[in-house]
């Protein structure tokens, strides 16, 4: 894995040991494709939720986005986060998403999350309201899942798109 695009080009992103399914990173192509589509909205803060190794939230901030925060919980997640965040500018919060509290994010430009594919569906359902209290007006929630997932429409959110990528979709979220 390795840093696509931005001032961290070519920098090299720890992963998970091999054979280790816990944690699934975003590929290298994938997060290319993430990111020219985010050009359509404005920058500014960058939340990467679930967020495994950290290489979106580190791409995010190799792409200008600024303050970038990320949010992980688990193993070896955890361990692979503090490695490729090492000298970096981004905040790490080791926690469940369903254990952050409503106003501990503000005003975000994009809020990106990547749980584990079982877990989308009813993450996305239980969560959609307390993400809509982070997201800053004509910002973008990017939700991954598997290829096959759709997730159900929740009160003011509209689907913007879904785009595929190898094994994965991204679900882009625009709050009304």
């Amino acid at each position: 894995m390795r840093v696509v695009a931005g001032s961290l080009k070519g920098r090299r992103l720890s992963a998970p040991p091999v054979g280790d399914l816990r944690v699934r990173p975003t590929s290298d192509r994938a997060r290319e494709a993430l990111f020219s589509i985010l050009q359509r909205w404005a920058s500014g803060p960058f939340l990467d939720v679930c967020a495994g190794t950290g290489a979106v939230g580190v791409e995010a901030h190799s792409r200008g986005y600024t303050p970038v925060a990320c949010v992980e919980s688990g193993e070896p997640g955890w361990t692979c986060l503090q490695r490729n965040l090492a000298g970096l500018p981004i905040q790490s919060i080791r926690m469940d998403l369903r254990r952050l509290q409503a106003g501990a994010f503000r005003d975000q430009a994009v809020i990106f999350l990547d749980p584990p594919y079982e877990m989308a569906s009813a993450l996305w359902a239980s969560q959609s309201s307390q993400l809509r209290s982070w997201i800053s007006p004509g910002g973008v929630v990017v939700f991954e899942t598997d290829r096959n997932t759709t997730l159900e429409l929740q009160p003011r959110w509209i689907l913007a798109e879904t785009r595929k990528y190898g094994a994965a979709q991204f679900h882009f979220w625009i709050p009304v």
